[in-house]
């Protein structure tokens, strides 16, 4: 088991709550810190502190861990006593607010509301009474703003509230990417928060330099964190943990043995890496808050098209840092992938199966198999597409997709009858009769010469990525524009309504 600690510290008046009636700033040391691990098992994983550990073969994850710089704190009492609050601001994202709180009496559900106005507060942090000194994130705050905090608490059937404090945001790396919006139709907007990452520089000469980010409705970065220098600077992806506390991002790799996860948390404080020589492009998180990924069979080394072989699908368990096999792709698609490889861009849990879904570029298939338990064996529930097609409908090449209870959504990088432009399509199916039935069809213009992906929204909207051409769009149910957000070269996104809790499948 891994163990590890973040620094603190404090810089007199960085990111002290401005308080009329009473301000205490408390000066610290840094603590000293290291982190060590102790593998588990044939794959365990080596933990150390320094920026890298070894070597690692498919089977093994090396994973690093470093902590960042301290943050600065300013603690304040409460006008009732049986509330302490501590407020501060990361020094590693500076968007991202630290609240911690004590009570003489014994807590027994609390959150943390937050926003630009003192009373008219426009998000609500859930607090894990688990952590010590209730330790709180702020998330989803503007840079360079200031923001309303307090604390509501229950204790022994009274409730208990903390007097309004404040806090000042900075600003967040100059690598963050500009975005610029165009509303269409912004009473249609689903709204919330965009996750992403760049680093595939639209494929082109800039992989390598990226930064992983979050943008808020209106566009504004409101996290984010430089790749620079990183190994997984290349993103491809980036996404919350199931449990909301860490920001996953994994680096693009392809046909390379240099792939990799990052985990970093939430407030940048303690960041992990974990080698895996031939994954690549995407990876999801599942419910038992592990890490879904594909990993090439020969480890990265093929040169291309059928020598890229099969991939497997594997589980690492965040806890260890071990990775068992899920999936061998040739149990059931050896035939096809021995003519063209596979190729297996996109990778996704499926809630309503408890499966799995995967995209396979060169053979144009989407595979679905079920979710295994430790001892259990994966099944093939459907495929769509390729040349084990299970319905009557098919489209050449495809990387983000959605299976959902009664239809896919499929990001066709190479619409048919067009000249290199994109389409999200989507049909309804009936596996028993094996048929489909197209009710999308958009195509807006717009290109992804790779990745590109659509993802369905709870109010019937679809947010459409177009990653290498710097592109987001939301459509409505009737497959109408209701906003376009451009920017440079991206990966795959995920959008979602809140920056706590679950996130959406």
């Amino acid at each position: 088991m891994r163990s590890l600690c973040s620094q603190g510290g404090a810089v007199p008046g960085a990111c002290a709550p401005r308080v009329s009636w009473l301000i205490a700033l408390v000066l610290a040391s840094p603590i000293a810190c290291s982190s060590g691990g102790e593998g588990e098992g044939t794959e365990g994983a080596t933990a150390s502190n320094s920026s890298t550990v070894g070597s690692a073969s498919s089977t093994q994850a090396t994973v690093a861990t470093s902590s960042a710089a301290s943050t600065s704190t300013a603690t304040t009492g409460t006008a009732m006593e049986d509330l302490n609050v501590s407020l501060s601001l990361s020094e590693a994202i500076q968007t991202v607010g630290i609240v911690e709180f004590s009570s003489p009496s014994a807590i027994t559900e609390a959150r943390v509301d937050f926003g630009r106005q003192a009373g008219s507060f426009e998000f609500s942090a859930p607090v894990d009474l688990t952590e010590p000194n209730y330790r709180t994130l702020l998330l989803g705050m503007k840079a360079m703003t200031t923001y309303y905090v307090q604390v509501v608490a229950q204790a022994g059937g009274a409730a208990l509230t903390s007097e309004v404090l404040t806090i000042d945001t900075r600003d967040l790396p100059n690598s963050t990417p500009n975005v610029s919006v165009n509303d269409v139709n912004p009473s249609a907007l689903y709204g919330g928060f965009t996750i992403n990452c760049t680093g595939v520089g639209g494929l082109g000469g800039n992989q390598g330099s990226g930064v992983a980010f979050i943008i808020d409705q209106d566009g504004d970065p409101v996290w984010a964190y430089d790749l620079q220098g990183t190994v997984v600077s290349g993103c491809s992806r980036a996404r919350m943990s199931f449990d909301g506390k860490d920001m996953w991002i994994g680096n693009f790799s392809n046909v390379s043995p240099d792939g990799a996860l990052m985990r970093l948390r939430m407030d940048g404080s303690i960041s992990e890496t974990f080698s895996f020589p031939g994954r690549h492009h995407d990876f999801t998180v599942l419910p038992n808050n592990n890490i879904l990924f594909q990993e090439q069979e020969n480890g990265g080394m093929g040169m291309g098209g059928a020598d890229e072989g099969p991939d497997l699908i594997r589980e690492l368990d965040v806890n260890t840092g071990t990775a068992r096999d899920i999936y061998h792709e040739n149990t059931d698609f050896a035939e096809q992938i021995a003519e063209s490889g596979a190729h297996t861009n996109y990778i996704k849990y499926v809630p309503h199966l408890n499966g799995i879904s995967f995209s396979m570029r060169h053979t144009n298939t989407i595979g679905v198999i079920s979710y295994p338990e430790p001892g259990e064996t994966a099944e093939l529930l459907m495929v769509f597409g390729g040349p084990l097609n299970d319905f009557d409908f098919e489209w050449e090449v495809q990387h983000g997709h959605q299976v959902l209870e009664e239809s896919i959504l499929i990001f066709n990088n190479n619409a048919e009858g067009s000249f290199g432009e994109s389409a999200v399509l989507e049909y309804e199916y009936d596996l028993a009769a094996g048929t489909g039935t197209q009710v999308l069809d958009y195509r807006s213009g717009n290109n992804s010469g790779a990745f590109g992906d659509a993802q369905r929204l709870p109010n019937g909207n679809t947010f459409i990525t177009y990653s290498t051409s710097g592109v987001w769009h939301e459509i409505d149910a009737n497959g109408d524009l209701v906003r376009e957000m451009t920017t440079d070269g991206l990966g795959y996104s995920e959008h979602r309504k809140s920056l706590y809790g679950p996130p959406p499948h």
